[in-house]
């Protein structure tokens, strides 16, 4: 009556052990098939944004960012932290492999004799006094603990992927120093040419409270008429001082992303040089290429994957465990200095486990790393659709200030052309020296404008390459497996990225 139960038995501790081993399925996010501020765009090679800062075809910011990639030191610290991912992962390996000892002792026991021993053998062996006794032993010893059922290869791959997340960080504190450096080298130069600017509107402001004063000696200006005029050229010294101090804060910035000496970008810097604007169009791809773009999307699918690996290591615990060990060596003792044997031995044994009840210490493992796979599957959602978020963002950025951009040329022209006019109408006696003056002023007007919309052009399109995950070429291969499960939602996407 035994024997038909045995494979029902059988059977359901293979369908308990199924049930125990099976780790929480996340669905993947849906992802949109084009992007909605751009109807038609196609997939994107991943070389293409490998260098934006190129784009912007200056030789200064292509130094600058070079020199921030080698000296900053969040890089620095990035990188060390994936040095410590990689050593966790290698001691991870080195789990699943035997361990070698030499381990040695020996001790000497020392008992003291109070009564008389008869003559006699015992008493030629110095019985008669205090024994000694003396032992030693050396051994090569191994021992393995045996991964029946996978649980030290699940943490080898929540290991690995943690390194992976490592590396994808590393990679986001390499861009985000890039993009930083771009930003402020963008800001020093908006502002030195503001300066520019500034100076020249300075000059026309003296020369126009020049000829109030001239006017106002003649009676035919008012006394408010020369203090507005004075007022303005106060302000626009006041708005000098204030720029230098901002140009002095924008250098120090600079310095500081460099990890150079305070000043050093003021000097080298000093020249004149207008403000870059990345040439062409900028390949936006497809939504679905950020999953292999992004950096900090691959981080934080990585750490989806690990967790899972995690929540499988924790089920895994539940099953018995088996362990080996073997020792080769060789053994003495020693009485009184008189007897002593020395001896070769060998030992082979085994350790076998099953947990049976631990006060749901190891239910209470399963929940936790359940737990932590939720939070990364949550975060994970977040960091995707904060990334849609930038990139639409950028899109309609780029093309609006680009717009904008082009309507303040067209207004520059205008002004310039007003500007000609009243030349030649004063050059012929049409227009007095103060209509010249307002309308270079104007002018002058024009030009400050232009030199915004390009700056925040230039600042829209820095933003834009961050948010497609610019400035590294990612490797197109997906993450296989090594723990024999099968791949996470990380992997998933990743390879369908890649495809």
């Amino acid at each position: 009556m035994i024997r038909p139960r045995r494979p029902v038995a059988v059977l359901g501790l293979a369908v308990l052990l199924a049930a125990c081993s099976s780790v929480p399925e996340y669905a993947e996010p849906e992802l949109p098939a084009q992007w909605f501020s751009r109807s038609q765009s196609a997939s994107v090679a991943p070389q293409a944004l490998a260098a934006w800062w190129q784009m912007f075809d200056d030789p200064t910011l292509t130094r600058l960012v070079s020199r921030a990639m080698e000296r900053n030191p969040d890089v620095e610290l990035a990188m060390l932290q994936v040095s410590t991912a990689r050593a966790q992962l290698r001691q991870s390996r080195a789990a699943l492999l035997p361990s070698i000892d030499l381990p040695g002792s020996a001790s000497r026991q020392r008992i003291e004799n109070d009564r008389d021993v008869p003559p006699g053998p015992l008493q030629d062996l110095g019985l008669d006094d205090d024994i000694r006794i003396e032992n030693w032993e050396l051994a090569l010893q191994a021992s393995w603990e045996l991964d029946l059922f996978g649980a030290t290869r699940a943490r080898n791959q929540a290991a690995a992927h943690q390194l992976r997340s490592a590396e994808a960080e590393a990679i986001a504190a390499r861009l985000a120093v890039v993009a930083n450096t771009a930003q402020a080298y963008i800001q020093l130069r908006a502002l030195q040419n503001q300066r520019q600017l500034l100076v020249e509107g300075m000059a026309l402001a003296a020369e126009l409270e020049r000829i109030a004063n001239l006017l106002f000696e003649a009676g035919e200006v008012t006394r408010l008429d020369v203090e507005s005029a004075a007022a303005e050229h106060a302000t626009l010294r006041a708005d000098l001082s204030e720029l230098d101090l901002n140009l002095a804060q924008a250098a120090l910035a600079l310095d500081t992303l460099l990890a150079q000496p305070p000043g050093t970008s003021a000097g080298e810097l000093s020249g004149p040089a207008g403000v870059p604007l990345a040439k062409g169009p900028i390949p936006a791809g497809q939504p679905l290429d950020l999953l292999r773009r992004r950096p900090d999307l691959i981080a934080e699918a990585a750490r989806l994957d690990s967790a899972e690996s995690q929540s499988l290591a924790a089920r895994r615990d539940l099953f018995p465990t088996l362990a080996i060990q073997a020792a080769l060596g060789r053994s003495g003792m020693a009485l009184n200095n008189e007897l002593s044997s020395v001896s070769n031995f060998t030992r082979l044994g085994a350790t076998f486990g099953l947990p049976i009840f631990d006060f749901g210490r190891r239910r209470s493992a399963i929940e936790l790393a359940d737990v932590a796979g939720e939070t990364s599957y949550v975060a994970f959602r977040a960091a995707l659709g904060d990334a849609l978020e930038q990139v639409e963002r950028g899109l309609a950025g780029v093309d609006g200030q680009r717009q904008r951009l082009a309507a303040l040329q067209q207004m520059r022209a205008h002004y310039q052309r007003s500007q000609e006019l009243a030349d030649t109408s004063y050059r012929l006696g049409e227009a007095n020296l103060q209509e010249v003056l307002n309308a270079q002023r104007g002018l002058l007007q024009a030009r400050q404008r232009q030199l915004s919309g390009r700056t925040e052009l230039a600042t829209a399109q820095v933003a834009l390459f961050v948010a497609l995950g610019g400035g590294w070429q990612p490797d197109p291969a997906p993450a296989t497996s090594e723990a024999g499960n099968a791949p996470g939602l990380g992997q998933t996407l990743n390879s369908a990225a890649a495809r």
